[in-house]
């Protein structure tokens, strides 16, 4: 490849990687979708959780439920790796060019063949930059693609484990719904009688009182 098809690649790369980044920031608001609503039903299964170890079902819902915390850490962990940290190169602004371009004119303003001296000054100033800003980018859009795919998996392994936690969970609440049935029976029972004595009492009550009324 000679200098002008060297000069035509690292450009496209250049924009290239400015268009892969785009995609790539596309690409995050799924996880970052998942891992909220992950977050939030741990959080609802955590303000129900037992607070003992009296049964297999608690121990294998607190196992499960700090795998799958462990695994969504790791996953806010690598969304922040794929999001934040990378700071890409972009050319310099118009102006800028244009004052180089006069730097050029005033340097080779003496010389015979000024023209095609500023011509291949400014061609060299751009091929510079689309060779070492586009090989600085595609580092960074690799590394915000791998750190993406990790917390892709690390998602995928919370809710996976999230929805393998509240199968114990569902069982512990439903212990706890049979275990206070008979409570509430026995409340509603001891309440009736209370009621049912207070109707037995009302009647022999009204009786006494007709019975010592005197007559006129």
């Amino acid at each position: 490849m000679n200098q002008d098809q060297l000069f035509l690649f690292y450009e496209k790369l250049y924009f290239q990687e400015l268009d892969r980044r785009e995609k790539l920031s596309a690409r995050l608001n799924v996880p970052l979708a998942v891992m909220v609503a992950t977050v939030g039903f741990l959080s609802f299964m955590l303000n129900n959780a037992p607070t003992e170890l009296s049964s297999v079902a608690h121990c294998f819902f607190w196992a499960l439920f700090l795998f799958a915390c462990g695994a969504s850490v790791a996953g806010a962990w690598f969304f922040k790796s794929s999001w934040f940290g990378h700071t890409d190169k972009l050319l310099p602004t118009a102006n800028a060019t244009e004052a180089y371009r006069q730097q050029l004119i005033d340097l080779y303003q003496n010389y015979e063949e000024e023209a095609q001296l500023v011509e291949d000054g400014l061609k060299k100033y751009l091929y510079d930059y689309y060779k070492e800003f586009s090989s600085v980018n595609t580092v960074n859009n690799d590394a915000r693609a791998y750190h993406l795919y990790l917390a892709t998996y690390a998602i995928t392994v919370a809710v996976l484990f999230a929805f393998v936690t509240f199968i114990p969970y569902f069982f512990i609440k439903h212990e706890g719904a049979q275990n206070d049935k008979p409570y509430a029976t026995a409340t509603t029972a001891s309440s009736s009688e209370k009621r049912e004595g207070g109707r037995s009492q009302s009647p022999s009550t009204t009786n006494t009182s007709s019975a010592t009324k005197p007559l006129r």
